[in-house]
């Protein structure tokens, strides 16, 4: 392990010990995620993960105590926050533009909990799909060496059809999967042989900002002439993340959605992100409020904006090409799920 990152690991394990626990494992930084966990330690405990390892960022929300109850839970604290800066020097050494703590976490994960084996490496309200019946080792046996060392998703944003419906979402103490949920059904990436995949359409959140002409990203001028010549919508957050990976002593998270392993330009896993939640408006508030997110908290501010346009006529989430989610085969129909023929 490198000197610079080998000084920010004082992980301290608070539950259970399953350092030497062979079994499938599933990594993740939790802050207050008892919104998630339930359905999310069940979805991926049907996927086959055997042990999880969570980073709790002090919780305030009993998700440290419900985990501690989880047979197949390690929890881990560290005494810096995920918001912390790491020292110049260091993100120098490992060769890092960002000096976000929360970086050398997700490497620590990997270096100490899995190693030369593949591990999923997710958040809470990241809810991966395989074909029915499928597990992840079931997928993972199936991967040779020309598929590299990481395996890249598609963050597909889910919603519900209205504002109206997200906000009586608002008093559901867990999120509840089995209501109606929505993507957009088209397709968002194209892989492309020795080179980062192709973006074709940047996801909802993006599609929703243009469309109330909010995309930060993008001038009034601009939007509006896009609009009205029907270009492509411009993009506004990261859609693309490496979820599955195979380890190796030296790997670099240049950010979350990206690391320095050599990555399959054959296969894409469809990942449904639920960043349209009940919570939404009380996560905003944090986020914008505490200081601890990525870039002040800039991401929340948007959604803020947004959900407050669509508040003001009760506005649909959905368009002409919305799908209702029933399962892996709708992400394979709309070109979302890669590599499965």
């Amino acid at each position: 392990m490198h000197e610079a990152l080998s000084k920010y690991d004082d992980f301290s394990i608070m539950s259970r010990d399953l350092t030497d626990v062979s079994a499938f494992t599933l990594s993740a930084l939790v802050h207050n995620e008892m919104h998630f966990l339930p359905p999310f330690l069940e979805h991926y405990r049907k996927l086959g993960v055997g042990r999880f390892i969570f980073v709790d960022d002090r919780s305030t929300d009993g998700t440290a105590a419900y985990l501690d109850k989880q047979p197949d839970v390690m929890v881990l604290k560290s005494s810096r926050k995920y918001g912390d800066k790491i020292a110049a020097e260091d993100a120098e050494a490992l060769g890092l533009s960002h000096r976000r703590l929360e970086l050398l976490w997700r490497m620590l994960l990997v270096e100490k909990y899995a190693l030369d084996e593949w591990s999923l490496h997710l958040d809470a309200d990241e809810f991966l799909d395989l074909p029915e019946g499928m597990t992840i080792s079931d997928f993972t046996a199936k991967l040779g060496d020309d598929n590299g060392r990481a395996i890249m998703a598609a963050m597909i944003d889910m919603y519900p059809a209205t504002v109206s419906d997200l906000a009586d979402m608002a008093d559901d103490p867990v999120i509840d999967l089995d209501k109606p949920w929505y993507f957009d059904g088209e397709e968002h990436l194209r892989l492309r042989k020795g080179k980062a995949p192709k973006t074709i359409h940047p996801g909802s959140r993006a599609r929703l900002l243009a469309k109330h002409d909010l995309n930060p990203k993008s001038a009034w001028l601009e939007t509006r002439l896009r609009k009205y010549l029907g270009l492509k919508i411009p993009r506004y957050n990261a859609i693309l993340k490496p979820v599955l990976l195979r380890g190796e002593c030296g790997l670099r998270f240049k950010s979350a959605h990206s690391a320095d392993l050599k990555t399959s330009d054959g296969i894409l896993l469809p990942l449904r992100h639920y960043k349209f939640n009940g919570p939404i408006h009380a996560r905003i508030h944090r986020a914008t409020t505490s200081g601890g997110n990525t870039r002040g908290g800039l991401e929340y501010k948007h959604l803020k904006q947004l959900l407050a346009a669509m508040q003001e006529k009760d506005l649909d989430f959905r368009y002409r090409k919305s799908v209702r989610y029933s399962g892996f085969d709708d992400f394979c129909r709309a070109g979302i799920a890669v590599g499965f023929d």
